[in-house]
C-alpha cells in the first residue's frame, strides 16, 4: 500500500487462441475433475475458475500447470520482458539485454557464425588455398 492506493500486479488477459491453448492445459491440472476444482471444493462442487475465464486467475494453474507450455507461459507472464526473435519472430524471454534470438534459433545462428569465422580464419592463414603442383 503506497499513499492509500493498493498496487496490484496486472492479471494477464488472453486472446482467443491463447484461451484455447490454456483450456487444453487445464485438463492436466491435478485439481481438475470433470469441470470442477477439487481445491475449491468444500462440500459443494465448484466450477474450475481457470476453465471459464480469459484471465489467468488460479495461482495453482499459474505455478504448476502453465510451465508445461513454455511459450504460452512466456507470453502471459513476461509480457513486459519479451523480445521477438530476429530469425523466426517468436516471442522469447531474453537472458540479457543483448539477446536477439530465441533458444532454438540461437544455436543455429551461433553454429553458422562460428563456421563462417573459422572459414575466414583458414582463408587468411592460407589453409584453404589451392595446392600448387
Amino acid at each position: 500500500m503506497e499513499g492509500g492506493v493498493t498496487i496490484h500486479k496486472k492479471i494477464p488477459v488472453m486472446d482467443y487462441r491463447q484461451y484455447r491453448r490454456m483450456r487444453k492445459l487445464v485438463h492436466e491440472c491435478c485439481n481438475y475433475d470433470n469441470g470442477n476444482c477439487i481445491a475449491l471444493d468444500n462440500g459443494e462442487e465448484c466450477v474450475c475458475v481457470q476453465s471459464i475465464s480469459y484471465s489467468l486467475l488460479c495461482k495453482w494453474f499459474r505455478s504448476a500447470v502453465l510451465p508445461l507450455d513454455k511459450s504460452l507461459e512466456t507470453v502471459l507472464l513476461f509480457r513486459d520482458e519479451l523480445k521477438r526473435c530476429s530469425v523466426c519472430g517468436q516471442p522469447f524471454r531474453p537472458g540479457s539485454n543483448r539477446a536477439k534470438y530465441c533458444k532454438s534459433c540461437a544455436t543455429k545462428v551461433h553454429r553458422r557464425q562460428k563456421t563462417d569465422s573459422d572459414r575466414k580464419r583458414r582463408l587468411a592463414c592460407g589453409q584453404l588455398e589451392s595446392k600448387k603442383h
